[in-house]
């Protein structure tokens, strides 16, 4: 919220419009919403539309309604236009969680002399004729963002989705400003609008703000030197700090090797705000070198031929293990 507000304020905004989930629930308790006002006031004297989305819905139990703002700051619970600066701003607020009837459906056509006009809205953009024939128009909080446009507006300001989304030269999902999920597209930034005129077509500028970085990394390992290149790839990684990692690796690789990859995501697992690790494809073969290190006398060698030999993957994860449980050792009575 502060890394929007400095954006604002650098870019001189006339006025900044969040659509929809400022909150996470509706449910948060007073810590989190002193939390949220307090981020509100570095705002300063710049007016902030908050409308109400599908997890701060405008019901009897709003959050958003429990705040206690600044007075440049309004929350826009009500479908009547509010006046902005220079333009009216027609909120489009849901006042459950989810709403079957569109949420714009209420906003009115261009009348003769009406200024700059701006829709802003919560939900899904989709073709209605295309959700007729699939079936898909029983999803809730669903928005005809071409039939806003044809009404006259400006622009269409549009909340839910996390990722910055083009729905036309009238119609941006800024997203959200710091991503949830790997899976997002483009999250982590807001949109700078500029509207010369009623009428004029919106120049709309992208502009990051996440501090946060969502990486994956996927990998092949073939070769037990590319765990080394994996350890300088990982320590030249930027503010590890604020940095949530998606590891997927696969391949096949020693014991030995695959001991040194584990200590790593181990290593790593601490210093990331979040390691997922998924080496569900990565497999594990004992090497001549690795069984040198295991290889006894009677039953023990016998018993690492024949788990050597095995296809099972139960046998593998069983070398693996004693050659652990060895390597610890030695290195106990070292």
């Amino acid at each position: 919220m502060r890394a929007i507000a400095e954006v604002a304020r650098s870019r001189r905004a006339d006025f900044v419009l969040v659509a929809g989930d400022v909150l996470d629930d509706n449910g948060l308790g007073r810590d989190n919403l002193q939390q949220t006002a307090d981020a509100l006031r570095s705002y300063g004297d710049i007016p902030v539309g908050l409308l109400p989305g599908n997890h701060d819905a405008a019901t009897t139990d709003s959050a958003l309604m429990r705040l206690e703002l600044p007075p440049t700051v309004r929350v826009l619970a009500r479908r009547e236009p509010a006046r902005f600066g220079e333009s009216w701003v027609y909120p489009c607020p849901l006042l459950r969680r989810h709403e079957m009837d569109d949420p714009t459906r209420w906003l009115p056509a261009r009348e003769p002399g009406d200024g700059i006009r701006i829709a802003v809205a919560h939900g899904g953009v989709i073709d209605f004729a295309d959700a007729a024939q699939t079936g898909d128009s029983e999803t809730p909080n669903l928005i005809d963002a071409t039939r806003v446009i044809a009404k006259g507006f400006d622009y269409l300001a549009l909340g839910d989705w996390h990722g910055t989304f083009r729905f036309g030269s009238r119609a941006w999902y800024s997203g959200a400003p710091e991503a949830t999920r790997f899976k997002e597209s483009e999250p982590g930034a807001v949109l700078l609008v500029e509207i010369d005129g009623p009428g004029a077509e919106p120049r709309v500028e992208r502009i990051p703000v996440a501090q946060t970085r969502w990486l994956t990394l996927e990998q092949e390992l073939v070769d037990d030197a590319q765990v080394g290149q994996l350890r300088g790839q990982l320590d030249s990684l930027e503010e590890r700090s604020l940095t949530l990692l998606n590891v997927k690796l696969r391949g096949a690789i020693s014991l030995s090797a695959r001991d040194a990859l584990d200590a790593l995501l181990a290593d790593y697992a601490e210093r990331l705000v979040y390691l997922r690790q998924d080496v569900s494809g990565l497999q594990t073969r004992a090497t001549d070198a690795d069984l040198v290190r295991l290889r006894a006398e009677g039953f023990m060698a016998e018993a690492l031929d024949n788990l050597r030999e095995s296809p099972d993957e139960q046998a593998k994860d069983a070398i693996r293990l004693l050659y652990r449980l060895n390597r610890e050792a030695a290195d106990e009575a070292a």
